[in-house]
């Protein structure tokens, strides 16, 4: 491959991504695609829309996850989420304090990010705390007193998640 052919390919790349983040940027702020929006509309309002198409997202995740193993395009067990160990201590506590954290910043993550496509600087300022807290806590100084804690509570399955390769 010529560098100009790497160019083009690079350029390319570049503009999908940009008109697929710009496509879903305008389906989130169309829709109100929000996790936090979709438990309290729920809960508080009995509409269970906003539900639904949290719960349709995840399934299409799920599905194109599952594509992506039975092509042979992913394996499981290299991955973050295939484990013999389900951690439900961390996965609790974590999620209420992302949760809080949701309530606190108004709204999920991706709501923030259409917020920073809109030229709101709170939701950057949110976004790159977001961000640097999600680090800390998979790699950084939180890490170790999560590894510590939370993390020694979970139930053990013998195997792993990938039917494969899980052994």
């Amino acid at each position: 491959m010529t560098t100009d052919e790497l160019s083009r390919l690079t350029q390319a790349v570049l503009w999908g991504a940009f008109l697929l983040a710009a496509l879903l940027g305008a389906l989130v702020q169309r829709t109100g695609f929000c996790t936090m929006g979709a438990v309290s509309d729920a809960v508080l309002l009995g509409s269970w829309t906003r539900l639904r198409q949290w719960a349709l997202a995840t399934g299409t995740a799920m599905a194109g996850f599952a594509g992506l193993v039975a092509l042979g395009w992913l394996r499981p067990d290299q991955t973050l989420y295939a484990s013999t160990r389900w951690l439900w201590l961390s996965a609790l506590s974590g999620g209420l304090l992302f949760g809080f954290g949701m309530v606190l910043s108004s709204g999920c993550v991706s709501k923030t990010l259409v917020r920073v496509g809109a030229g709101n600087l709170k939701a950057l300022v949110v976004l790159l705390v977001a961000a640097l807290s999600g680090f800390a806590t998979l790699k950084g100084l939180t890490a170790v007193l999560r590894s510590l804690t939370v993390d020694r509570v979970g139930v053990g399955f013998g195997v792993n998640a990938d039917p494969v390769h899980g052994e």
